[in-house]
C-alpha cells in the first residue's frame, strides 16, 4: 500500500497569510501569492507522489480555491485539527498512517521541490524508513512517518530556527532514525521569494505576469 501525502494549507485570505511578504507587497498580493503556492504544490504532488494526496486546510475547506483544486486534481480535502502546528500534524499523520500504513506531511511553501524528492520520500516510507526534509531556516518542509509519535511534535517552538535539529534529536531519543532529504528553501519572506524565483521559472513567470493591482501595477522582485 502506498503512503499518503498530506499537504497543509491556510485559506489565502488577504491579511491572514504570507504577512511576512509585506510591506514589499500589499495584503491582496500576498494572498494571491499564497494561493499560487498552494495550487503549484498540489500540481507537483499529484504528478510525482505515487499514493493518495490529501489537502488539509485551515480553518476549513470553504475557500473557493480549495474546491477548484479538488475538482481539478485527484486530491481529497480534509480540515486540520485544532491546536498548534504540532497537534495538527500528528492528528493528520495518525489519520494517514491509519489509512495507508505510512504518511508524510508537507507544507505548501516549496513548489520548487524537485519531483524526484517526492518519489524518493515515498520509496523510503514504502521500505519502512522514516524521513525529514530540512529547510535552510532550521525548519522542515516534509516529515514522513510509519508510526505516530506525539513526542516529535509536542511543546515545540514552531517559530524557532532549530525545529529540524530538535526533531532529529527527539527521534534519536525514541530509537527512531529519520532519513534526511535534500535541504530546500521554503518561501516565507520577500528574500525567500526573490531567491526561489530567480531559479524557478514558473514562480518567476507568475510574479511577472499575474501579480497586478491598480495600486502597484507590477511587483519588481529586486529593488
Amino acid at each position: 500500500m502506498q503512503p499518503d501525502l498530506l499537504l497543509f494549507a491556510k485559506q489565502p485570505v488577504a491579511g491572514q497569510v504570507k504577512t511576512r511578504l509585506q510591506p514589499k507587497c500589499n495584503p491582496q498580493q500576498a494572498a494571491c501569492i499564497a494561493g499560487y503556492l498552494v495550487r503549484a504544490t498540489c500540481e507537483l504532488a499529484v504528478k510525482y507522489w505515487p499514493g493518495s494526496v490529501y489537502l488539509y486546510t485551515w480553518p476549513n475547506s470553504d475557500h473557493p480555491l480549495f474546491g477548484e483544486l479538488a475538482d481539478q486534481f485527484p486530491i481529497t480535502l480534509a480540515v486540520q485539527s485544532d491546536g498548534d502546528l504540532g497537534a495538527k500534524m500528528i492528528a493528520a499523520l495518525e489519520e494517514g498512517i491509519g489509512r495507508s500504513g505510512g504518511a508524510a506531511v508537507m507544507g505548501c511553501d516549496v513548489p520548487h521541490c524537485p519531483g524526484g524528492i517526492l518519489v524518493r520520500a515515498s520509496e523510503h516510507l514504502c521500505a519502512g524508513e522514516e524521513i525529514l526534509g530540512p529547510c535552510n531556516d532550521g525548519g522542515y518542509y516534509l516529515i514522513g512517518l510509519n508510526k505516530s509519535s506525539a513526542h516529535l511534535f509536542a511543546d515545540m517552538d514552531w517559530g524557532g530556527d532549530k525545529i529540524a535539529s530538535k526533531t532529529l534529536f527527539r527521534a534519536k531519543q525514541d530509537g527512531r532514525h529519520l532519513n534526511l532529504l535534500p535541504q530546500l528553501r521554503d518561501i516565507d519572506t520577500w528574500e525567500d521569494l526573490n531567491t526561489v524565483a530567480e531559479h524557478h521559472t514558473p514562480l518567476r513567470q507568475f510574479m511577472t505576469n499575474e501579480i497586478d493591482t491598480p495600486i502597484h501595477p507590477k511587483i519588481i522582485l529586486r529593488e
